[in-house]
């Protein structure tokens, strides 16, 4: 990145890349009396799609099946900490959830996720996925994105700003900026 004014087209790749690089984020979804109930999840990225995987029996499926509004954050934290800094960025997304049905789709997820996740390589925790004829409790679920906040240090330090996403959610289609004020504080001096 560069320190000039990115574009719809930067914040597409940028967010991209930040799918397909971490795994671990939170999930929100709205529970039966309305308020947000957020989980630690693992994602799945493919494009600015997001892939996530639950259970049949989880209040998250049974929410999502209710209705399908959905917020997510997936972040990059330098190993380093304070010193990587300029390196810190994170999305948070707010999108519509389906559940997958289409085999070809749920193949293309399996093959995704043994991409990303060196650690499936030892596991069989997606196996039932290809099973014939056993009513599955797994399900993959993708969330579509509307809009959220992209934050990326490395265009600037504290650098954030709205997007919006297409239609089709391929792409960012449009960035607002983003307020950077708020209340007045007083300073530490007791100034006003």
């Amino acid at each position: 990145m560069t320190s000039t004014q990115p574009t719809a087209d930067d914040a597409t790749r940028a967010i991209a890349a930040l799918l397909r690089e971490e795994e671990i984020g939170a999930v929100a979804v709205l529970d039966e009396d309305g308020f947000p109930s957020a989980a630690m999840m693992h994602f799945v990225g493919d494009g600015l799609t997001a892939y996530l995987h639950t259970f049949t029996y989880t209040r998250k499926y049974a929410n999502i099946l209710r209705d399908g509004r959905v917020s997510y954050t997936l972040a990059h934290m330098p190993a380093d900490g304070f010193a990587g800094r300029t390196e810190a960025r994170h999305v948070q997304v707010t999108g519509r959830a389906r559940f997958l049905e289409d085999p070809q789709e749920i193949e293309r997820v399996l093959r995704l996720s043994y991409e990303q996740f060196a650690w499936l390589k030892d596991s069989d925790m997606y196996e039932n996925f290809r099973r014939t004829g056993v009513r599955l409790r797994q399900v993959f679920f993708r969330v579509d994105p509307v809009h959220g906040v992209w934050q990326d240090n490395r265009v600037r330090m504290m650098f954030r700003t709205k997007v919006r996403f297409s239609d089709d959610g391929k792409r960012v289609s449009e960035l607002t900026a983003y307020p950077m004020t708020g209340p007045s504080v007083p300073s530490m001096r007791g100034e006003s």
